[in-house]
């Protein structure tokens, strides 16, 4: 029989994805300043991306697979021998979480190509990537050491990237700048 602990944690997996959308969406919408519930857009945001963030999101299990079996490697090997395949692993997550996932709700696209598309993205562009991880490592370095930042840290860094994504959108071509409300 499966325990609940076990059913819990499948659940959890499944769902990433989609709530990694759904944060993204409503972050977007924030930083856009635009005037709905966030109730509302979450259930849009899950509505159209349920799919497609739940197989972007399940592309990860494996990778973070490698990067745990890599990780317990390390009392063995030393750091020396983990240090280039655990950069990869946490590049291709870095890659999946911030640039696919966005992208997923973003856009309209077949989920291979928006898979392509992030990867390319994030790998073209690497000052954002680079920012992107040095922002990651420091918000996972402040909930190490100050549990409680685990409340505050994910959604800052969300929030400081929706920013920068919507500005690298527009100065591409890729969307449309938002009008600007006509002053009355």
């Amino acid at each position: 029989m499966i325990s609940l602990f076990w059913l819990v944690s499948l659940g959890l997996v499944v769902t990433a994805g989609a709530g990694t959308v759904v944060a993204y969406e409503v972050c977007r919408r924030y930083v856009l300043g635009k005037d709905a519930g966030p109730w509302a857009i979450a259930t849009k945001a899950l509505r159209q991306s349920w799919r497609q963030a739940t197989v972007i999101g399940l592309l990860a299990v494996p990778v973070a697979a490698v990067g745990i079996l890599t990780l317990s490697y390390l009392p063995t090997l030393g750091l020396a021998e983990v240090w280039v395949p655990l950069i990869v692993v946490g590049l291709f997550l870095l890659l999946l979480v911030f640039w696919c996932l966005p992208l997923a709700a973003r856009f309209t696209n077949p989920t291979w190509r928006q898979v392509r598309n992030g990867l390319t993205l994030g790998l073209t562009t690497p000052s954002l990537t680079f920012l992107l991880g040095i922002a990651v490592v420091l918000g996972g370095v402040a909930i190490w050491n100050f549990m409680p930042a685990v409340f505050v840290a994910p959604g800052l860094i969300l929030l400081w990237w929706c920013y920068l994504l919507e500005r690298f959108f527009v100065a591409r071509g890729y969307v449309q700048p938002e009008p600007k409300e006509a002053e009355v």
